[in-house]
């Protein structure tokens, strides 16, 4: 897996939220009508220079998988006008690793499988916020995603 260092800047954001179960088809199907959204509102520069976030809001360890918030988020300009279904709202931006994978179901479980192994591996002090899915492409075995941890 590789990694980098990466300082995400403040800025207003446009969103879709789903809750319940997290891998849930509703978050998938959530994903492909906010690149539409996307498309649609003329943001796809910003999907490319940015890419789409995905967060998991909530720890399905302690919250209801019923009650678990999942928002799929892309950076927009200050004076960019976000046009329902979407929501409005501020990211907070900070200090990230970045593991890059290939996207798909297999590599995604080995990431969360190796997570605390190169945490420790790479001497990470992690910080309180989600972790972040990012992803400039679409999904496939030769698409890649990127999975941002925040750390101090």
């Amino acid at each position: 897996m590789s990694i980098k260092i990466e300082n995400l800047a403040a800025k207003k954001m446009a969103f879709f939220r789903n809750v319940g179960p997290y891998g849930s088809e509703e978050n998938f199907k959530m994903m492909k009508e906010f690149k539409k959204w996307i498309r649609a509102n003329g943001l796809s520069k910003n999907w490319f220079e940015y890419g789409v976030y995905g967060i998991a809001q909530d720890n399905p360890e302690v919250t209801s998988p019923n009650e678990c918030r999942y928002d799929v988020i892309i950076p927009v300009d200050n004076d960019d006008e976000v046009k329902e279904p979407a929501m409005s709202g501020n990211f907070a931006g900070g200090r990230y690793a970045v593991f890059t994978i290939t996207h798909t179901t297999e590599a995604v479980k080995e990431f969360w499988h190796n997570l605390n192994m190169e945490i420790t591996e790479n001497n990470l002090i992690l910080r309180k916020a989600p972790i972040i899915e990012r992803y400039k492409e679409e999904e496939g075995e030769d698409k890649y995603c990127e999975f941002l941890v925040p750390i101090q």
